[in-house]
């Protein structure tokens, strides 16, 4: 492939670091997104064929809006477990392959650490969200669980941008 020739890390070369329980408790962490986003996606249909025979499914977008917010952060550990995420390597394209894995591993750690404070908040919202009873609108479902599964996929990810890092410094990733 061609980002194989600037040395960008490919899928395939991250194969190695999918068996431990990271990669494995993120690979199930995938799989609970990609349910949670077919459930949104069939609410969406099964609201559209409703509507258009005037009888719409009230709260059908509190519905959706959870699923799909919890399915991106349950997805995010595996595309970094998998080397997936999108990096523009522009500038960095003709640097010594030391230099690009060591620029690498500060991304995975600056991922990491912005990544731990967003858990962090998305935790004491949730949290702030159980004490407060908040709900949705109109169907009244508690808002501190999709908080709570969110938060489960950034700490997840945060975890596996930390091994990833360390990965790259060990030169196990190239």
């Amino acid at each position: 492939m061609a980002g194989a020739d600037r040395g960008v890390a490919e899928p395939a070369q991250h194969e190695a670091a999918e068996g431990g329980a990271l990669a494995t408790a993120a690979r199930w962490l995938a799989i609970g997104g990609g349910l949670a986003l077919v459930s949104a996606m069939a609410v969406t249909v099964a609201s559209v064929l409703r509507a258009s025979f005037g009888r719409p499914i009230l709260g059908d977008t509190e519905i959706v809006e959870m699923l799909a917010g919890v399915a991106v952060a349950w997805f995010m550990p595996w595309a970094t477990v998998r080397g997936a995420h999108i990096r523009l390597d522009v500038f960095t394209a003709r640097a010594p392959a030391a230099v690009r894995s060591t620029l690498d591993a500060i991304a995975a750690i600056i991922v990491a650490i912005i990544v731990a404070v967003l858990a962090w908040r998305l935790v004491q919202g949730g949290l702030d969200a159980h004490d407060r009873g908040r709900e949705t609108m109109f169907l009244q479902i508690p808002l501190w669980w999709a908080y709570a599964a969110a938060s489960l996929g950034m700490v997840l990810w945060a975890m596996t941008a930390l091994a990833a890092a360390i990965a790259t410094l060990r030169g196990e990733v190239s």
